[in-house]
């Protein structure tokens, strides 16, 4: 992570990974959730640690993240699985059409792309995936 990368926070709850990752790095983030008062409790938060390059956004994760399109880091702690997350990943697809995104994902193993690769070897629980789409082979 670096500052000049947009953190996406995909069901981020109460916004501290968000919240934590805009702290550490000096990057952007945004926090997707559908619950409101989770919502609410992440905008408390970005006020009081006066983060003012973190955005909680309310909505549907599923219909949302392919329309964040400045996101280059995506977040997935076990937000949902099936179909649902088989909406978020078309939607990275199309982001990673256009330039290169890394997905992490703590406790979701997700189901093959042939457009994502492991970044590196799992960590724990923690698995960092990098799309390919625009790889020139060299």
């Amino acid at each position: 992570m670096q500052a000049s990368d947009v953190f996406v926070d995909v069901g981020s709850g109460v916004g501290r990974a968000a919240a934590l990752v805009h702290l550490l790095t000096g990057a952007s983030a945004i926090g997707i959730e559908i619950q409101p008062a989770l919502v609410h409790a992440s905008r408390d938060l970005a006020t009081r640690l006066n983060a003012l390059r973190f955005s909680p956004v309310q909505g549907d994760a599923a219909v949302l993240t392919g329309s964040i399109t400045m996101g280059s880091v995506f977040f997935l702690y076990c937000p949902f699985s099936g179909e649902r997350l088989e909406k978020v990943l078309d939607g990275l697809e199309s982001i990673a059409r256009t330039r290169p995104i890394r997905v992490c994902c703590v406790d979701l193993p997700l189901p093959p792309r042939p457009w994502l690769t492991c970044a590196e070897p799992p960590s724990g629980n923690l698995t960092v995936y990098r799309s390919t789409l625009l790889d020139t082979g060299c």
